[in-house]
């Protein structure tokens, strides 16, 4: 939910500031790198 909050609202275009703005809603396990990735392709292609 927060990552589609995310995609609608402004945000930098670097994966530090995708992190900031995720912070405290997702947990810090393996996966975190391929959410941040994936939420990077998909601002990429709207």
């Amino acid at each position: 939910m927060s990552a589609v909050a995310l995609l609608k609202e402004p945000c930098g275009p670097d994966d530090a500031a995708v992190k900031e703005l995720m912070s405290g809603n997702i947990c810090r396990c393996g996966a975190y790198a391929n959410i941040v990735a994936a939420l990077q392709q998909v601002r990429k292609n709207t």
